[in-house]
């Protein structure tokens, strides 16, 4: 009796392993597949060099994707930039706020680390001007990058090495900012008085075009025939275009802010 219920269980068993799907091996069409099959088979190198140039191609695709749905993510979980910075006016007044560089890099380092990115700044100079690139890498290589030129600037009141450090400062925030598509409000510091002025406290112009012959000034620029070449060459921007005229008053007043803390 023992001997028939062993039997019985052998066969069932046995049905039961050949009613089990025989698992098949799926083909690797992988682009590594077949470089390797290529060189198992001693195909022409030409041959080989093809499927190496369609793997890079490949791989650059992949890491372009993939930073973009960074870039995408970063943007929408970025957080609204604080204006940590306060300028104040010759009687101690603030007479507006911005976000200086390393105050925006404190508040996105997170992000930018949470998506996979990360920034790095080169910067070239000559004898008139310095250009700071800003350059975003996400961890599959791929890269985007900024650039923002400005005037070194003869402002007999500095040191070349302020006037250089002041405008290196400048030109990081931009380049950082333009790479990342980042905005910090500025648009509404346009060196508008805060607190109520004091009166005769120095104040610049209420027409925007006015602010920015005097910031002009201020910067040690006042030849009105090459007034429009010196804004551009500050701020990148077209004074003739009137779309530009408050992010040229924010720019200039930035650079004015970070020249006088090269001189503090």
């Amino acid at each position: 009796m023992a001997e028939d219920s062993k039997e019985v269980a052998q066969v069932a068993k046995v049905e039961t392993i050949q009613e089990r799907p025989q698992q098949v091996a799926q083909p690797d069409h992988s682009v590594e597949a077949f470089i390797s099959q290529a060189i198992d088979k001693q195909l022409p190198i030409e041959t080989i060099e093809r499927f190496l140039a369609m793997r890079k191609e490949l791989r650059q695709d992949q890491a372009k994707e993939a930073f973009t749905m960074a870039m995408a993510q970063f943007q929408a979980d970025c957080p609204v930039i604080a204006k940590t910075k306060e300028v104040k006016n010759k009687s101690g007044q603030v007479t507006y706020r911005y976000a200086p560089i390393d105050s925006i890099i404190i508040q996105v380092k997170k992000v930018l680390g949470e998506n996979k990115l990360a920034y790095d700044f080169t910067e070239t100079r000559d004898e008139t001007r310095v250009t700071v690139t800003c350059t975003i890498t996400h961890s599959l290589g791929h890269t985007k990058t900024s650039s923002f030129t400005v005037e070194i600037g003869s402002e007999a009141f500095m040191t070349d090495t302020q006037k250089y450090g002041a405008r290196n400062t400048f030109a990081k925030r931009y380049a950082f900012m333009n790479v990342l598509g980042i905005a910090t409000g500025d648009e509404d510091t346009d060196a508008k008085e805060i607190e109520a002025p004091v009166p005769k406290a120095p104040k610049l112009p209420a027409d925007p075009k006015a602010k920015i012959v005097a910031l002009m000034r201020q910067l040690g620029h006042s030849d009105p025939n090459s007034m429009k070449d010196r804004v551009i060459e500050f701020t990148q921007l077209d004074p003739n275009d009137p779309t530009n005229t408050q992010e040229i008053v924010d720019r200039l007043s930035v650079l004015l802010s970070e020249m006088d803390n090269e001189n503090n």
